[in-house]
């Protein structure tokens, strides 16, 4: 059992550093107990050296551990402050994200993307009012896979204005002769931007009461 070990095995223990957990060992601590051991060993059997030097890059290593993670805690503040500061500025603007309702107002258009990964045909876009009645159908047609966009000024069938207030926008294809349910994306205006610092993560919040993720919008305007 060389000194390090009799040290931490005898009853004596080294006074608590304060902030520190009980079985912390610190830099200080270990200097410490490295000189005990050189003062304390037994002469017709020294410490060999390549013990010794291993003992002092084992600390090494781990203090460099530490140094790093803490380098890594900062970098991330750094990043978590710039994107709190990119999404305040999108307080106004209108931004895309994945999502099937928007809020029609009395002077606005609202537009949208279809994403496909996929050819389709006789793509048609649906508007539904909050009860769920079809109020205006957008036709797109045949399109290829890629990036498609539409849009509806709030025409209703009858070419009356729709009134002021949400819709739902559903979108259906034909992908290789069968009905299917496309996704979708809406362009909604930024209101505010919410950050939590316990999980660093920063919020936008969207007309309508949406909230997504600043990682989720894909666009803005």
């Amino acid at each position: 059992m060389n000194a390090i070990d009799q040290i931490f095995g005898s009853q004596a223990q080294a006074p608590a550093v304060v902030g520190k957990a009980p079985d912390e060992l610190g830099q200080e601590d270990f200097l410490k107990l490295l000189v005990a051991q050189l003062q304390n060993q037994d002469p017709s059997n020294p410490v060999d050296n390549g013990e010794f030097l291993g003992q002092i890059a084992q600390f090494s290593m781990v203090s460099g551990i530490d140094d790093l993670g803490s380098s890594f805690d900062s970098i991330a503040g750094s990043l978590y402050a710039n994107q709190a500061m990119q999404a305040s500025q999108l307080v106004g603007k209108e931004v895309l994200v994945e999502t099937d309702t928007a809020v029609l107002d009395d002077a606005e258009t609202i537009s949208g993307v279809l994403n496909l990964d996929f050819a389709a045909a006789d793509i048609r876009v649906g508007i539904y009012d909050s009860t769920g009645v079809l109020v205006s159908r957008s036709p797109i047609g045949t399109v290829g896979a890629g990036q498609h966009k539409f849009s509806w000024d709030g025409q209703l069938a009858n070419g009356d204005k729709a009134p002021a207030g949400t819709y739902v926008f559903k979108a259906e294809g034909l992908v290789n002769g069968s009905l299917h349910r496309l996704p979708i994306q809406l362009f909604k205006d930024v209101e505010s931007v919410s950050v939590d610092r316990t999980t660093t993560s920063v919020m936008v919040n969207l007309e309508g009461d949406t909230t997504v993720n600043l990682s989720q919008v894909t666009e803005f305007k």
